[in-house]
Parts: structure tokens; sequence; C-alpha cells
């Protein structure tokens, strides 16, 4: 047995040389122990060249324990464990000469790495450094791993690359940390250089296509002359353009053996512009000669040939064959697959086969497409199981399923039944793949779990809120959506204000003792004094009971019957028109009796990407009820909205998605009779008070036009007893409680319902952001009124913020 005496002394100025040359070296080899096969009983264990760590934590790290017996692989397995430690930047074992030849003194002798302080950016401005320490594991008061340094270095080019900055530079920097000199500083110096603008993107060896075809294939582009043509290089998005992009292009065009033979980039670093020229082979375009369909017998060629046949080329002149689009033929059996799946085909099996004719040399190459369909038997539904619920009554859930045990299995149905359930505003956001579960039997039917993560529905508030037409006001609230885990809503709120007191309490029961009745109950009691324009101050007292009924069966349809009783009080207008002031009743008792037709398919209440809302209300006071006046009012809203994409989310993900959403409105509402209520008429303008038109000041639309609140024109005046507005958004949905738009808004008021007309709209556009907090959404909008007048009259474009409260859109 080979025995070594320890080295008199650590190797202490040896780390700094290594630091020099390390930032891309290999780890230090191990120094190997020459120990034969023998077995040799551990008497002790000495540590040398150890100043951080203690000699305890290093013998315990090398599993080496008095009394145990060792050969050379348990030596080396020690050598190994100490170094995976990160803490050494050289490891020696050995055995120190005894006289006993069974037992020995082993000694460790460790040189110990240098510890950073602090990784330190400069010049960096394109990426967060957070992403960079996030995603390499740079900590602080770490040990120097040079290999880790090289992977942030080649980590920051990449991500700058991402950017649009190929050309950027980073130099490492190391040096002793003053405040610890045994210790060092690492500092990334970023020159990210200019952002590379492509002046030309040139193709070599393709002749069935010009360069503007395949510049159009792809997502990287030109520089141009809007803003939106910026020409930026991003290293992934041209890596997708080369391996992805371009050969399904020419895939969907027959050409099966396409391939880039490669790509330079020529850059001036001085210019920021440049080049890109990319080498291509096209090969031979493949002709579709026969496109066949066997083994569908649940549905017609003619209702399965089409969908296969989706991109698919017609040949065109003299032509006998068309090019075979590749690209759409296997992205067929998906297609199909939905199709049947919907229709309870979940065993279904669609499989795609293609063959290469012989044709005479010469010719082009041809291909016949086959789509071979195993249909399977229908899977029917046996069990639904509701899971996760801890609070709600598996009723409520199952009260938006439109999937039931018995039905045939429907992809499409399970789906939006899934969405519904997440429309309540009960439950946690779920990836579809996590909430719903499908077990099939073994007799070909399926059973399905639905799986569902309770969250906090009850909220307590209090605080200050801030609206343009009432001031700053106090609020305290608890508003429950779930009560008694029956879908049952109970709340209370009351404001308090020198220009605002509210109290109001409401409940509201979608399934009245189980059945399928609805029934809403609110009483008020408030006080409003106007500061955004001047409206006087209301004061309001009274209450409203309603009743729904589902109509014809149809699920998201009913009718709602309704009474309510209000006394009100109007003081404080400018009523210098005597007319008006004639045909106004400014306190009064208003009897009225209610009825509307609601279609409600919305995906969320609140931030809804998908549905629609369609309601028709008519409302009679007065008259044969008692109380003041003798007048009908009739309201029309439809709001649409149609998912247009999403983006994250998928397979896998932690976070819902990103949704997109187009929305369009309607709204419409007319007097008939004798109105004497000033504020049951039509007033238009801001966001709050009125009918909502974005761009304008509040309840500036009137009858004459766009009047500013602060021009010498009486309150009566600014009223009509007719409106129309329509509306148009688009809308990210960013989280479950924010939601950014892009709007245009289009609306007016006239004096009578004779007046009407659609036609004569004054129009506002711009953004604007909400977010839902615990007593109801809040947002800001920020939009261009087009139509908008002086005080004198003239026209007056502009810009106007407005801070809403209890309104998305």
């Amino acid at each position: 047995m080979n025995r070594r005496r320890p080295p008199a002394g650590a190797a202490g100025g040896l780390w700094l040389t290594g630091l020099v040359l390390g930032l891309s070296a290999a780890e230090p080899a191990a120094a190997q122990l020459q120990l034969d096969q023998s077995s040799v009983r551990v008497d002790s264990v000495v540590v040398v060249g150890n100043e951080r760590h203690s000699a305890n934590i290093i013998i315990t790290r090398s599993g080496l324990r008095a009394g145990n017996v060792v050969r050379q692989p348990q030596i080396q397995d020690a050598i190994r464990r100490l170094f995976s430690s990160g803490d050494f930047s050289d490891v020696e074992i050995g055995v120190e000469e005894s006289e006993d030849p069974e037992r020995g003194v082993f000694y460790i002798r460790v040189e110990e790495r240098p510890y950073i302080t602090q990784y330190a950016f400069r010049g960096l401005e394109r990426v967060d450094e957070d992403v960079i320490r996030d995603t390499i594991g740079l900590a602080s008061n770490s040990p120097l791993d040079p290999s880790r340094i090289g992977r942030a270095r080649v980590t920051l080019l990449e991500l700058l690359s991402n950017e649009g900055f190929p050309t950027a530079s980073v130099d490492t920097l190391i040096r002793p940390d003053p405040a610890f000199p045994r210790d060092l500083l690492v500092v990334f110096d970023v020159d990210e250089g200019p952002r590379l603008g492509v002046t030309a993107i040139t193709f070599e060896g393709n002749e069935a296509f010009t360069d503007a075809d395949l510049r159009a294939a792809m997502a990287t582009d030109e520089e141009g002359f809007f803003w939106f043509d910026s020409g930026e290089l991003k290293k992934d998005e041209f890596r997708r353009d080369l391996t992805e992009r371009l050969p399904e292009f020419y895939r969907a065009n027959g050409f099966l053996d396409f391939e880039v033979l490669g790509d330079t980039v020529i850059s001036d670093r001085l210019t920021g512009k440049g080049r890109i020229e990319i080498r291509v082979e096209e090969g031979a375009r493949y002709l579709l000669e026969d496109l066949r369909i066997t083994g569908n017998r649940a549905f017609p060629l003619a209702t399965i040939e089409p969908i296969v046949r989706r991109g698919q080329h017609e040949a065109e002149g003299d032509e006998e064959y068309p090019p075979f689009n590749f690209t759409a033929f296997y992205a067929s059996p998906a297609d199909l697959g939905d199709l049947y799946r919907n229709n309870g085909y979940l065993g279904s099996r669609v499989t795609p086969d293609v063959r290469r004719v012989e044709v005479p040399e010469g010719e082009a190459p041809r291909v016949t497409a086959h789509l071979v369909i195993q249909e399977g038997p229908r899977s029917y539904i046996r069990e639904i199981a509701i899971e996760g619920n801890t609070a709600t009554h598996d009723r409520v859930i199952r009260n938006r399923l439109l999937i039931f045990p018995g039905d045939v299995y429907s992809q499409e149905r399970l789906i939006q039944s899934f969405q519904n359930i997440q429309g309540l505003n009960f439950f946690e956001p779920l990836p579809p793949d996590e909430a719903i579960d499908i077990r099939p039997r073994p007799d070909g039917d399926i059973d399905i779990s639905l799986r569902v993560q309770e969250k906090q529905t009850g909220t307590l508030n209090f605080g200050i809120t801030a609206s343009g037409y009432t001031g700053l006001a106090g609020f305290i609230g608890y508003t429950q959506p779930n009560l008694f885990g029956l879908a049952k809503t109970g709340s209370l709120r009351w404001i308090f204000g020198r220009r605002q007191r509210d109290l109001d309490i409401s409940y509201s029961d979608p399934e009245v003792l189980g059945s399928h009745y609805s029934a809403n109950v609110s009483l008020r009691d408030s006080r409003d004094q106007f500061t955004g324009f001047s409206l006087g101050d209301r004061r309001q007292r009274g209450g409203l009971t309603e009743v729904g009924v589902p109509i014809f069966g149809i699920r998201n349809t009913r009718v709602f019957v309704g009474y309510s009783l209000f006394d009100d009080d109007v003081r404080g207008l400018d009523t210098t028109n005597v007319i008006g002031r004639r045909f106004s009743l400014f306190s009064g008792l208003r009897s009225t009796l209610s009825g509307r037709l609601v279609q409600d398919s919305r995906n969320n209440p609140l931030f809804a990407t998908a549905g629609a809302r369609n309601q028709i209300a008519f409302r009679q006071t007065g008259g044969f009820l008692g109380g003041d006046g003798n007048y009908q009012k009739l309201d029309l809203t439809s709001e649409w909205f149609v998912p247009v994409g999403r983006l994250g989310g998928g397979p896998g993900s932690t976070s819902p998605p990103i949704e997109l959403t187009f929305g369009l409105s309607f709204e419409a509402g007319l007097i008939l009779g004798r109105n004497p209520f000033f504020t049951e008429r039509y007033y238009a303008g801001g966001t709050q008070a009125g009918i909502q038109l974005r761009g304008y000041d509040e309840a500036s639309i009137t009858p004459s036009g766009h009047i500013p609140d602060n021009a010498p024109f009486s309150d009566l005046d600014r009223v009509g007893e007719s409106f129309f507005r329509t509306g148009v958004t688009f809308g990210i949905k960013l989280t479950s409680s924010i939601f950014m738009s892009a709007f245009m808004d289009a609306g007016n008021v006239w004096l009578d319902a004779s007046q009407l007309n659609p036609t004569d709209l004054l129009v506002g556009a711009g953004i604007g952001a909400s977010l839902v907090t615990p007593f109801g959404p809040l947002g800001l909008d920020y939009a261009y009124g087009f139509d908008r007048r002086d005080i004198l009259g003239r026209p007056d474009p502009g810009w106007q913020l407005h801070f809403k409260f209890g309104r998305v859109f």
C-alpha cells in the first residue's frame, strides 16, 4: 500500500492564478489516491487547508468514519462527494504511515474556492438582470463557479440577440472585493450595441417562388417606412423562420424535400444595419394524383371531404394534377378527430397515408393520399363526478353543465361546461388538463371527473373611493356571492362622504327553494350631490323586488318580472329653462312595474371573452300603479364577445392564458307618455352617471350636441327621452382580475322618441384598463372625443381621462 504524508501548508496563492484562467476552463482534476486493492481501517481523519469550512463538516461530507474499513473505490467516492459540494477547487485524500499496517490516519487536503460576494451588471438595459440571476442561479455569497459564470455570459448574449441586439458583447470582470479582500466581485460589463435593422433579406437557390414570396412567409422582415416595419432580427424568431416557417410554406406548395442549406447575417456595428442571405434547395414539386377517404360510416363524404380537402390546390390551366399540400393533409386528422369526438366517437382514429406513384422518367413526382378512418363505437357518459368543492354544493356546479349522464360524449360541450363553471368566479382557475379527467370504462363508455379548487368569495372591505361625479367618499361593505355554498348573493354597502351617502342591502337567489325560479330583493337609501356636472342633489329611498323564470326551457334565457317603489327628491338644479321646469317634477313617488327578457351566455360576468348578453326591458311607471307620472320606458341592450386568440396557458402551464377578444355592443332606449322625473330621462357622456360615451365630459352629450359642463346651459336641456349608443372593443384579459382594451364609442341623445336617429352620433375612441377590487371593478380610460365643442360651439376635439367605478367596457 502506498502511503503519503500531507503537504506542509496550504497552497493559498493558487486560487488567484486559477481564477484568472478558470472562467472557460474545466474543473480541476481530483488528486488520485495511489492505493492497492487491500483495505485500511480508518483510525482517524485530519483535514488540512481549510479556512472557511469546518473540519467536522468536511469529514461528514466525505463519508469517512473512524473505525470503517475502506478501499480505493470508497476513497474515490469521498473525493467526488467533496467536489460535488462546489466549495473546493482541489481535493486530495491520503493515508499517513502508521505502526499498525491495518490501520491508518487519513488526511484530507482541500483547496477552497473563493466566494463571490456579489454579481453585478453594467450597461444592461434590454434584459432584466433578475432573469439572468434566476435562470443561472447567480447567488451572492456563493463559491466561485467558472462554468456558471460562462453560462451566464452565453445566456446574456442569447437574450440580447432575441431582443434584436445580435452584435452585443459581454466582458466578465473579476476582482477582489475591497470590503472582503479574500472574496471576489463579478461584474458583467455589457455593450449592447445598436439594435440591428435588417435592410435586405435575399435568397439563393429559389426558383419556384420569388424573394418577396419567401419573405412574406417569415416573421423576420426588412426594415420599412412605418414603425411596425422595424426590421428587427430576433434570434429565436429567425431560427423558427428557417426551421419551421419556410419549410412549412414549401410543404404547403408540394415541395416535400425543401431544405435550408445555410444563412449568413452581415451586419455593420457602427450603423446598426445589416442584411441576411439565405441559401435554399427547393427539391422536386410533388403533385396529387388521387385523394381517398375510407372507413367513414357515421358521416357521409359530403361532410368529411370538405374538411380533408381544405387548403388543397386545384389544377390550373393545362395541369392534370395540382400540387399536393402536405401541411393541410397532415393537419386534417386533427380536424376530423374534433368532428368525431364532438359526436361521441372518443376512440376514433384517423391515419394519413401518402405513397409515391411510379411515373415515367422526366415527369414531376406524384403521390396518392389516403385517409383511413377507424370510428369505433360511440361513447356514452355514465357518471359525472365533482371533486374539490368543499364549500359549493354539487347542484350549483351541475346546473352549469351542458353534458349529463346518458348523453353521447361531446368534447365541445364538455369544454363549454368547464368554462361555465369557471365563469361562476367561485373557483381558482385551473388548466383543462387538471380540471377534466376522462376515465374509459371496459364497455367503451366513459366516466368524467370535474375538479375545482375553491377560492375565498366573501369579502369585507373598507376604504376610500373617488368618483368623477360624486367626489371623495369612504365605504364599508360586505359581499358574499356564494352564500351557503348555493350561489346565493348577499351584500351590504355603506358609502359616506360630504357629497354622497349610500346604504344598499341586497339579496338574490338563483334557485328559490331549489326550483328554477330566481328572485332578488334590494333596499336603498341614498343621497348623491353631483360635482362633475350640475345635476343637483338627489335623494332616493325605496326598494325593488324581482322574480325570474326560465323561458322555453332555455338555460341561459329568462323572463324577469319586478316591482319597485322609490321616493325621489332632486334639489339644486339649474332650472332656468321655464318650460322644462313646468313639466318637471323634482319630488315625487315612482311606482314601477317592470318586465325583462334576458339572454346571457357570457363566459364571465365581468371580463367576458366569449358569448353574448341581450336584454329587452319594459317599465310602466305611474298610471294605474299609483304614484306620480304615467309613462312607459323601453330599453334594449345587446353585447357580443368573440374570442380571437390565446397566449400561453398550454398543457403543463402553471398560469392561465392571456385571452384576446373582440366585443360589439348596442344600446337604445325611449320614453313614451308623461315622464315628470328628471333623473329618469337619459343623459350621456363620460363613464359614470349616464350613457357611457368616452372622450366627453359627464352628461355633456345633449339633444343639442356636445355642450361642455361649464357652458351656460340649463340642466333640464341636457337630458332627453331617447338615446342610441354603439361600441366596439378589442380586449386583452391578462388575468382574472386585470383587463386591457382599445375601444371606440358612438352615441347621442334626443329630445323625444320621434327624433331618435342612429345615424347622427358623436364618436370617441381610446384605450383603457380595468382592475377587479373587493369593492368592484375600477378602471381608467383615456379617450379622444372627435366631436367635442367649446363653450362657443366651435370644434374642439381632444383627449379626456376617465376614472370609472363599477364598469368594465
